[in-house]
Parts: C-alpha cells; structure tokens; sequence
C-alpha cells in the first residue's frame, strides 16, 4: 500500500473526511447542548415545551404575526419581483451588468444597515413621510386606518412587509430571470400560432406558466422563509410585534440559567422547537420545487436571446429602472441622513448639515467603543471566518464529489443534508445554541476573544459548500490525467488539476464569508455580551437604540451604518470583478 493510499479510505483523503466530521459537528453540537440544558434546567423534553408552547404568553400572536407577515411579504414580492424579473430576462438592456448588481444588492445589504435606512425614509425628515405617509407615528391614513379598522400599528405592518419586498426581489431576479433568458423565443413564436396562444393569457397559461412556476415557487417559499425568520427588521421596523424569530431574540439571554426563570427557558424549549420543525418544513417544500425547477433546461443562449427582443419597450424601462431607483432610497437615506441633525427652535423642528454625527461615531464615548475598535472586531471576524471556512467547505464539497463519482449517492447525499443543518436554524437560533448551548455548559468560553467567529462559521459553511460542489463537478477528470504524466511535486498537481478551476468560485465563497460575517446581526446579538467585542452591527443598533432627546443618536447611528455598507459593498465589488474576469477569459 502506498504512502498516499494509506491516508485515504473510500478514495478520500482522511483530512476530508475529517472535515466532514467537523462540519456536522459544528452543525450540531450547539442545537444538541442548548436543547439538553434547556431540558436539564426545566424537567421537560423538547416535544413536552412543544406541546405547550400555546400557553406561554405571546408565543401564539408571535407565530400569528409570523405568518401574517411572511404571506404578506411574499405576495408583495411575487406581485412586484415577477413582471421586474420578466422584462429584466427578456430585453436587451444598457449596461446590464451594473443593472443586475444592484438589483442584488438589497439581498447582501448588512440587515441593520437596511432596518436602520428604511427608519430614516419613514423619518420625519424621509421621503416617504414627506409623501404623506406616516408609517412611524401613525398619523393621517394609517391612523384613520386603525381606528376605523381596530388594526393595531397597521404603518408597522406595511413598513415591515415594505422592508421584506425590498430585501427579497433579488431572489425572483435571482431565480426567474436566468430562464426567462434563455427559454428558445421560437416556443413563444410557435405557440402564438395555435388556438390556445392567440391571446396574452393563453400565452402566460400555456407557457410562461409551466416555464416559470417551478422557479417562481421556489423564490417564494424562500422569501417566505427568510421574513418568516426576520430579526433586525422587525425589532426595528414594527417595535410593538413580535415575530418567533425576535421573541426569541428578546428571551435568549436569560434561557439555561438553573434556577432563574425557569418560565424563559421553557419558553424558549417550546418555540425554538417550533419554529425549527416550521424551517425545516420550509426548507424540504424549497428542496422539492427547486427539483423541479432545475428540469426546466436552458435552451437558447442569453445574448442571442436579448438580441433577437431587443430593447425594452418605454413602460417597461421605466418599470424596472424606477425600480431600481427605489432599491437604492433606503442606502441614500443612510448616507443624507447621516449629514442632517434635528433641532428644535421658537418656531418648530427644523434640519441642518452637520459633520457631528461623524465625529461621534469616529471618537466613540463612555458607552460604545470608537468606530475602528468595532471595524477591527468585525474585519477580524470575518477574515477569520474566511479563514476557517473555506477551506473546510473545499473539503467538504470534494468529498461529496468524489463519493457520488463513486457511486455512493446515498450516503453523499445524507452527508450532504447533514452539512446542512444550520440552515435549518435561523441566525438567533445559532446564537442561542451558542449562549444556552456552549456557554451554559463551559461558561469559560465567555473569556474566548474569537467567539462570534464560531456561529458565523456555521451560518456561511452550507453557502460555501453549495458553491464548491458544482464547480468542482464540472472539472473535466482529463485534466487530473494529464498531469498526473507529468513531473510535479502533490501541491502543483492540485492547483493544474483542480486548483486553477476553482479560483473564480472559490472568490465567490471567499467575498461571501467575508459579506456574510461583516453583515451578520441575529446570532452576534445574543453572543456578544461583552463591549471589547462588538461589531460594527452590534455598534449600529447599539447606538440607534439610544433615547432620541440626544439629536445627534440618529445621525451617529448612521454613520456607523453608512461604514459597514461601505466596507460591505468594496468586499462584494471583489466578487463582481471577478465575474468580469470570467467571462473575459470564458471561465
């Protein structure tokens, strides 16, 4: 047996099945101990709290407004993102590229970041408030509307579900507009010679439906899921309602301690129990219409495709560039809001320029750490994640590779589902089987600097793997063959190999983890507890959660809100040169 047989088994290399094994442990771990010390702490099993999770107060309107809010969401974005996600696949558009960068932005845009500029277009001082709205205060329509009504904070509601829209029309770009592109436009020309084709509707019934509803259910289920799980947004944007998903947020911290409230703890047994059987359920229909949408074959190419249409018709360039226009308000609304103060004068409010909310947010004060301490903790955390992940999701992903090459689909695929265990769990739930689960049991940990680096690693490692998995799947075997004749020491055989193949995903993953960890908000929020280790996120909220009779509060917070999306977006311009690159080189 060879030296380099004897670290393998099954044909993989020992180190890859070892971070597999890390993987699903990391994946684990954290939702099993959490669990057992909640059942430790309060005599009842999971399946107990679940069963009773009806009587804890506030956990049924919670799962009601969960509901209520994540249809509306996905109604809203289907409604708006699907005409949006036509036009943008069938024309032939101006600088396409830098169109379809910012209609994705929304979706890698910090959370705070988004909660906090949709609080200053909904400001006294924001557009949409000038617009006659007053989704905040409620006064006018939405005020009228809740006393003819009885609907409690009706202008929450429509802000929350505004702000979802918003985050999640990138998602029916995302998986309606590649098929819109590249659907053979003679099926169109064909069918309009038929009966059934003669009119629109016929047309949508007998085409554009059976081609485009695999793809829309699944940016459907998916926008349900993620404002079914929304946190900053809802702690921001509807303070007097509770989603499972903040409810959770608002419990965590105090859940676990033996012998203190032991209520919370089961409070939060019964609805993280819930809402992880409500995710998961999520997740398999998402698995099941994603099946079905990757049988819908790419037929025609793109380029050809959008030549053949042409330019878009003067309604729908105003639709999709007005669109646009309004996914970049809430990010402008940052950056102006962070310029102007309030003040309060003889004759009433009135706004200035000022540079003071910057000068706050770059000295800091008593309470909160200076911008760069917190800019330094969240670049750390996320080089470290990238650090850490990537090369685990190589690993992983080329040993689900090479077991399906095989023949060992089965167990690929259990594998596979076991790697993607976190995201079953939303982001407060990887931190609250962090804070209950870890640092409960081994409460040293507290004391670890790196700490928020562990749930980021678990939130991005599926992302990572997903990437992997099919670009390693498209390396031609050939090319391992061919080098293999050739004098090369293990390291220069790889990268001839595989390694050159798999830079521009690879970039892709690595500007993921690096977004992804600057960005996140849900689990840091219940690990960070301790001021030397706040983030740039935690900062933002920190800050805006202050009272308002300080003026400068608002325009600090968005500042600091205004650093992390600048960060955000130079990381992510990483990737879209990258896309640049390859296609240049056809990559």
């Amino acid at each position: 047996m060879s030296q380099q047989e004897r670290f393998r088994l099954g044909g993989i290399p020992l180190k890859h099945w070892a971070a597999v094994v890390i993987v699903i442990t990391l994946g684990l771990a954290p939702l099993t101990l959490s669990l057992l010390r909640l059942w430790a702490v309060t005599g009842i099993t999971p399946l107990g709290a679940l069963v009773n999770v009806h009587q804890h107060p506030g956990a049924m309107e919670a799962l009601r407004f969960s509901f209520l809010e994540a249809t509306a969401s996905m109604l809203l974005t289907i409604i708006i993102g699907l005409p949006l996600a036509w036009a943008f696949g069938r024309y032939q558009w101006k600088h396409l590229r830098t169109k379809r960068a910012l209609l994705f932005l929304p979706f890698i845009t910090p959370p705070v970041v988004a909660a906090v500029g949709f609080l200053a277009l909904f400001s006294p001082d924001g557009l949409v408030y000038r617009m006659g709205f007053d989704l905040r205060g409620e006064t006018g329509f939405f005020g009228w509307l809740s006393s003819v009504t009885g609907w409690a904070n009706p202008g929450h509601f429509v802000a929350l579900v505004l702000a979802h829209v918003w985050f999640n029309l990138s998602l029916i770009i995302r998986f309606v507009e590649p098929v819109v592109a590249q659907i053979d436009p003679t099926w169109e020309e064909q069918l309009s010679l038929l009966p059934s084709g003669q009119s629109r509707l016929g047309r949508i019934q007998h085409l554009w439906l059976p081609l485009l509803g695999p793809a829309t259910l699944v940016a459907a289920t998916y926008t349900f899921f993620f404002s079914f799980t929304s946190f900053a947004m809802v702690k921001w944007l509807a303070p007097s309602s509770n989603t499972l998903e903040s409810l959770l947020g608002e419990m965590g911290g105090t859940a676990g301690i033996a012998g203190y409230r032991v209520e919370t703890s089961l409070a939060v047994l019964g609805i993280a129990t819930l809402q992880m059987m409500l995710m998961l359920v999520m997740l398999i229909l998402a698995g099941r219409f994603e099946r079905k949408h990757s049988q819908v074959l790419s037929l025609h190419q793109e380029i050809k495709n959008r030549e053949r249409h042409g330019p878009p018709t003067k309604p729908w360039a105003w639709y999709v560039n007005g669109i646009i226009v309004l996914l970049l308000a809430p990010l402008v609304s940052v950056v102006i809001t962070s310029f102007r103060v309030r003040t309060a004068n003889a004759s009433g409010a009135a706004y200035q320029w000022t540079l003071e909310g910057w000068r706050r947010a770059w000295t800091g004060d008593f309470s909160t750490v200076p911008v760069m301490d917190a800019l330094t903790n969240s670049l750390t955390y996320a080089i470290m994640t990238l650090i850490i992940a990537l090369p685990l999701g190589y690993a992983v992903a080329s040993c689900l590779v090479t077991l399906r090459i095989r023949g060992h689909r089965k167990a690929a695929g259990l594998l596979d589902s076991l790697c993607m265990l976190p995201l079953s769990m939303s982001a407060v739930m990887v931190g609250l089987g962090m804070v209950v689960g870890i640092l409960r049991w081994f409460p040293p940990m507290f004391t670890f600097p790196y700490l928020p680096v562990v749930p980021h690693i678990m939130l991005v490692l599926p992302f990572v793997i997903r990437l992997m998995v099919p670009a390693i799947e498209r390396i031609d075997p050939m090319y391992a063959e061919q080098a293999s004749l050739l004098p090369m020491n293990r390291m220069a055989f790889w990268w001839h190999s595989r390694g050159s193949f798999l830079l521009v995903p690879a970039t892709m993953a690595a500007s993921l983890c690096l977004a992804f960890s600057l960005g996140e908000f849900g689990a840091t929020f219940l690990v960070v507890r301790v001021g030397s280790w706040d983030s740039l996120s935690i900062l933002v909220d920190q800050v805006a959660s202050r009272p308002k009779f300080d003026p400068y509060v608002f325009p600090t917070a968005m500042a600091l809100a205004t650093i992390l999306m600048v960060v955000t977006l130079l990381v992510l311009s990483l990737n879209e040169h990258v896309r640049m690159w390859r296609s240049r080189h056809d990559i």
